[in-house]
């Protein structure tokens, strides 16, 4: 009998250890502590959305993350912001089946999102800055219709090649040689931003390049021809939009940062 009590014993103390250790307070946010636990539940969740991170990153990540929530909840308190069941309850069911955050971390979000709607209602893109944008960008707004011709190997790559670069005619080109031909559209491949390389290749209007090897596949011979700016008037809803969200992002950030400090 008393070796089954000292077990018992033993076991409840092992216990309490495991249990202090898995809650040890590692930071703190104006007195809310930061665990363990709550680490390493942070990591976790980074590792299975973004993957790549060795595990001193996810941890220096992890932490400037459960930091911002802390400063956040902090803020919020003092603000006298808060959460309804009902409006919690309301979006949780909206995404209960197809998301990996708990109830929770939803309430965060949605708490975090009445401070950010709280702190910048008032800011506004000035007209000067959504043009002197496009004009520094250009580049966003600027596609070329690209072309293509797929064949098997090098050799009959530097063939067609050289052929376009005489001046042969490119549909005839396509027809005869590519491997390509599901889509029917004589090898159009679509306006593409000058902005992004496609497939390594930095983009030109009017120009034959040298065959591109795809994927141990075979290779492909792009043609560009004429070049397209969006004008201003039709980018500029969305430029202003996309400036918004980001003075209102740096902001709200800065302001957690400001949150994090106060009072430590």
């Amino acid at each position: 009998m008393k070796k089954i009590i000292l077990l018992l014993i033993l076991v409840g103390f092992t216990l309490s250890i495991f249990s202090g250790c898995a809650s040890k307070q590692i930071a703190s946010v104006h007195g809310i502590p930061i665990t363990q636990v709550e680490l390493e539940r942070e990591k976790t969740f980074l590792k299975d959305n973004f993957g790549n991170m060795d595990d001193e990153e996810l941890t220096q990540i992890a932490l400037e993350n459960l930091k911002a929530k802390k400063a956040v909840e902090y803020e919020a308190q003092k603000e006298g912001i808060t959460v309804t069941d009902k409006e919690l309850n309301e979006a949780w069911k909206n995404i209960k089946d197809r998301t990996k955050l708990t109830k929770e971390d939803l309430k965060y979000i949605l708490l975090s999102d009445k401070l950010f709607n709280k702190y910048t209602k008032d800011i506004t893109v000035d007209p000067e800055e959504v043009k002197n944008f496009y004009e520094t960008h250009k580049d966003y707004y600027t596609t070329v219709k690209v072309y293509e011709i797929s064949v098997k190997d090098r050799d009959t790559a530097d063939m067609v090649y050289q052929k376009l670069k005489d001046g042969e005619d490119f549909s005839k080109l396509f027809e005869q040689y590519s491997i390509d031909r599901i889509s029917g559209n004589g090898g159009f491949m679509g306006d593409i931003p000058v902005s992004q390389k496609f497939f390594g290749v930095s983009l030109k209007p009017d120009t034959i390049y040298e065959p591109v090897p795809v994927n141990n596949e075979g290779y492909i011979i792009l043609k560009t021809t004429e070049q397209t700016i969006k004008p201003f008037d039709e980018v500029k809803d969305g430029i202003e939009l996309y400036l918004l969200n980001q003075k209102k992002l740096d902001f709200y950030h800065k302001k957690i940062k400001e949150w994090e400090g106060e009072g430590n």
